[in-house]
């Protein structure tokens, strides 16, 4: 009898230990004026775990740190401007503005959007005494600098990492040096997982980290897919959608640019070096110049540089900021070295169970604008609800193929900065006048 109440005492401990274990790692901040329960975590950079006074938590799935522990950390400087409440973080070549409780943030200066749930705002601690913090994001902000995040559920420790493609300039151009040789003397007949060959004029291999990524996804169960790209339950019931022709204008419009593949991803390159993911970049930034000078435009644009982003991440940017357009630019290849010509695909409605909005007629004024604009040849308009970006973005989505770059004519204007900005105007009129059309405020 006695050891039987030894026992129960023993699992009494046990069990208050790990109540008050668990009570420990929960602490009370105030943000926006308002009391909230949140999480302590542990947050390592670069395996040396961070000191803090003040604890990073997580608030509603996402992980917050002081600003001034994680940039002095990431080694990035920090210039706080009281008057606006608004912080300047440079680190490298890459500079970071932000402003408490505001979404917008701005990379380089190009302006992007955060999800609801990351923006950064003040927080009150009690512990270890009553001060206010500066909370920002934390995998945003290591991730925006080229670091990664790893996270560990049992331990509940953020790990942020300097990134493996993180290599000194001189390794850089070191390395693009041995790849441009490689290209030149690799056999068009050896490819790898992520490299197709072609035989066409100009090019000689294009990227196949995009169908590889869209087969994986076709594995996935669909309402995980969905949720990937940033859509809920409720965005995939069919009883009550109402297909229209029109679009409903509520407030800014808010516009994805997405520059296609980047990073690994080449896409299409060329025996020149010149790779598709270059012009891609190029094209994008000339669009996104032009519409952020149009009074009433959000514009977003998923890369401002060389890296990897998920196809179904770039619809997750579009979906997670409500944008009413999304439009994909890339440029063709083909082992028929006579292709030439400008396409746009979308993708229909009637194919996407998530469109509410007729997709036809954003593709139709985007290439009637660019023929117009450019003179090149039309291959028409294209049917692809296939494709990630377009059957996983909620809203009107388009992708513009912008020429063959195995074509001699085509390529010969693809490498003139000229046709880039004719390109690009082309474009830009595409959306306004679709957006004059079908568009309602």
């Amino acid at each position: 009898m006695r050891n039987k109440y030894i026992y129960l005492i023993i699992l009494t401990f046990l069990f208050l230990l790990s109540d008050k274990v668990y009570a420990d790692s929960q602490f009370d901040v105030t943000i926006d004026g308002k009391d909230v329960s949140v999480k302590m975590v542990n947050v390592e950079v670069n395996k040396t775990k961070l000191d803090m006074a003040f604890n990073a938590y997580t608030d509603k799935g996402r992980t917050f740190v002081p600003i001034r522990e994680l940039t002095e950390s990431l080694g990035a400087d920090v210039e706080w401007d009281n008057s606006t409440k608004s912080a300047s973080i440079s680190l490298g070549q890459k500079e970071i503005k932000l402003k408490i409780g505001s979404n917008i943030i701005y990379i380089n200066g190009v302006k992007t959007k955060l999800e609801e749930n990351s923006i950064p705002k003040f927080a009150e601690y009690k512990e270890p005494r009553i001060e206010t913090k500066t909370m920002v994001p934390l995998r945003f902000l290591s991730e925006a600098f080229g670091y990664d995040v790893d996270w560990n559920g049992e331990t509940k420790t953020a790990s942020v990492l300097s990134s493996k493609k993180e290599t000194s300039k001189a390794q850089k151009e070191e390395t693009k040096s041995k790849d441009k040789e490689k290209i030149k003397t690799a056999s068009l007949n050896n490819t790898d997982k992520g490299v197709k060959s072609l035989n066409g004029n100009n090019a000689l291999f294009t990227s196949n980290y995009e169908k590889m990524e869209t087969n994986q996804l076709n594995k996935t169960a669909e309402e995980e897919a969905y949720k990937a790209a940033g859509l809920s339950i409720p965005d995939l019931e069919e009883e009550e959608r109402v297909i229209t022709k029109r679009f409903k204008i509520d407030g800014p419009l808010t516009i994805v640019i997405d520059p296609g593949h980047g990073g690994k991803d080449s896409g299409a390159i060329m025996e020149s070096g010149l790779t598709e993911k270059e012009l891609n970049l190029k094209v994008a930034g000339r669009l996104y110049e032009l519409l952020k000078k149009e009074e009433g435009y959000e514009v977003i644009i998923t890369r401002t540089e060389d890296e990897f982003i998920k196809l179904v991440d770039r619809a997750a940017i579009s979906n997670d900021n409500g944008a009413e357009i999304f439009l994909s630019i890339h440029f063709n290849s083909s082992d028929n070295k006579e292709a030439k010509g400008i396409e746009v695909l979308y993708a229909s409605e009637s194919k996407v169970k998530i469109k509410t909005v007729e997709q036809k007629h954003f593709a139709n004024e985007l290439l009637k604008a660019l023929i117009e604009e450019t003179g090149c040849s039309s291959r028409g308009l294209k049917n692809r609800p296939d494709l990630v970006v377009l059957n996983k973005t909620k809203n009107v989505s388009a992708l513009a193929e912008l020429g063959f770059m195995s074509n001699e004519e085509d390529y010969k204007n693809i490498v003139d900065d000229n046709y880039l900005d004719k390109l690009a105007n082309g474009l830009f009129k595409g959306i306004k006048n679709y957006v004059n059309k079908y568009g309602d405020k």
